[in-house]
């Protein structure tokens, strides 16, 4: 399981014409699978899940806004992504509440620190040659998800099992 947020339906077309020229040798992320994850959570029992997702429907969940630029590849997971900085305060504040409904559902803590991006493949070693261009994201989520990793024949899919409203952080 893991908490995270979904891309847009435009923001997924967007992706599709990058994934549709990513090299054979990798394996692009289906569109219905690009998310941004925020908190990694591993195996959970169906108690733990509810306990944590009713420590965050009492907690104030701040809106963020994050901006994905730059294509990473890391090699140890294989992974092509495209990855941003933690710039925005309501992210770090988020992280900073999703942090303490974790531990507090006796989750264990997290091996990194919060790197937003979006895996649009598998498989990758290093970075594609000749570049591709990506276009640069700008997430602003209005929901955060609880989804669930579920191997299939087909393959991997993330169904999300609750959703909870991101509150718009104002400034006065």
């Amino acid at each position: 399981m893991f908490v995270g947020v979904g891309l847009s339906a435009a923001q997924q077309q967007q992706m599709a014409a990058v994934l549709a020229t990513l090299p054979a040798a990798l394996k692009p992320v289906p569109l219905q699978n690009l998310h941004l994850t925020l908190r990694f959570l591993g195996q959970s029992s169906e108690s733990q899940a509810r306990q944590l997702w009713a420590l965050l429907a009492a907690a104030t969940l701040p809106a963020f806004s994050v901006r994905l630029d730059e294509l990473l590849c890391w090699p140890g997971p294989e992974v092509l992504c495209l990855a941003g900085a933690v710039s925005d305060p309501a992210l770090q504040k988020l992280d900073k509440v999703i942090e303490q409904a974790a531990v507090q559902a006796a989750y264990p803590a997290p091996q990194h620190q919060l790197h937003p991006h979006v895996t649009l493949a598998r498989h990758a070693r290093q970075l594609p040659e000749p570049p591709i261009t990506v276009p640069l994201l700008q997430l602003q989520p209005d929901q955060l998800h609880l989804y669930q990793s579920v191997s299939t024949p087909a393959g991997v899919r993330y169904p999300i099992l609750a959703s909870l409203p991101l509150q718009p952080v104002y400034s006065v």
